[in-house]
């Protein structure tokens, strides 16, 4: 049997196991946001012999987090109750990396978006107004997206940007190279349109 790992991430259990060598590539287990694996090697038979291989505390805040980490190529992806970014080592549960926009995110985030062309391997961060490109293997902004790595949600709206409120609390949808993204908007007026976007996930241009 492969190696089970169990991750305790701000101290909660968070849904399903991390298999060594198996992807979970996105929120919900992908992008049909299944939230299932047709993984067969737990079952209800053994079941009560896991234990826990490793524990990280990433707690930066009293606030509960509520994200649920991604993982791709042996590498845990997640996000911090402020919405810093991390990467850990799904084996050992080492910290490899751990990005702070310098923006103290609040409330929920879900989820990183993880993204490759081949040649680039990204993920993409939403904090507050702002999505960020980072390296996935060094934890670096990548500044050849958007402007300087991160591109302003409140932007290409038709409105003056400052003005509004466009919050990224649900990770978008990755379709080839592009980005799909809605956002979280105010409930009183005045309010930015709650448009879908997709936007270039080379380089950040807005693409419809």
């Amino acid at each position: 049997m492969k190696i089970a790992l169990a991750l305790a991430f701000s101290c909660s259990l968070l849904p399903g196991l991390i298999i060594a060598g198996t992807d979970w590539p996105g929120y919900g287990g992908g992008p049909e946001g299944l939230r299932y694996s047709k993984l067969k090697q737990i079952n209800t038979a053994n079941v009560s012999n896991l234990q826990v291989a490793w524990k990280l505390d990433v707690t930066d805040s009293t606030v509960a987090s509520q994200t649920q980490p991604i993982v791709v190529g042996g590498v845990v992806y997640g996000l911090t109750p402020t919405h810093k970014v991390v990467a850990i080592d799904a084996i050992t549960g080492t910290l490899r990396w751990k990005f702070d926009a310098g923006i103290s995110g609040r409330g929920a985030n879900r989820a990183v978006m993880w993204w490759s062309d081949g040649k680039k391997e990204r993920i993409f961060a939403g904090v507050q107004s702002f999505l960020y490109a980072i390296d996935a293997k060094t934890g670096k902004l990548d500044e050849g997206f958007g402007k300087a790595g991160r591109i302003d949600l409140r932007e290409n709206l038709g409105r003056d940007a400052s003005k509004q409120s466009v919050v990224l609390t649900s990770p978008g949808i990755i379709y080839k190279d592009l980005i799909i993204m809605g956002g979280r908007l105010p409930e009183q007026l005045p309010a930015p349109p709650g448009d879908i976007r997709a936007y270039d996930a080379r380089t950040g241009a807005l693409k419809w």
